[in-house]
């Protein structure tokens, strides 16, 4: 199960957070694609992920992010991860996910340095 919360921020509120709790695995990664769909599609182009309360990820929710940053990037946005930490940062190190996506010890730094200023 993933649960979320959302919420804007940035300089002009122009970034969605989405606060991830659970897991992101072959039960839940489209539900977070279809979630975050709907935001893109209504325009929003930066989202940071808080990944904080994120337990467990398997290659299907790796998947979904590359989907969610593959969309965003061919409207000219971006997703950033913050707060990643202990297994789940070891994973997306190993698969070369640190290069791929911008990751911040913060929502407040990944805020901060959104593409659009």
């Amino acid at each position: 199960m993933i649960d979320y919360v959302t919420y804007q921020t940035g300089s002009n509120d122009d970034v969605l957070v989405l606060e991830l709790d659970g897991s992101l695995d072959e039960n839940t990664a489209d539900f977070l694609i279809d979630c975050l769909g709907g935001h893109i599609q209504n325009g929003t182009t930066k989202i940071v992920l808080d990944c904080h309360q994120l337990s467990h990820v398997t290659s299907v929710g790796l998947g979904a992010l590359v989907r969610v940053h593959s969309r965003l990037k061919k409207d000219g946005g971006e997703v950033k991860l913050a707060r990643v930490t202990g297994v789940i940062s070891d994973i997306l190190r190993i698969v070369h996910f640190d290069r791929l996506f911008n990751i911040y010890p913060s929502v407040e730094e990944a805020s901060k340095l959104s593409l659009i200023h």
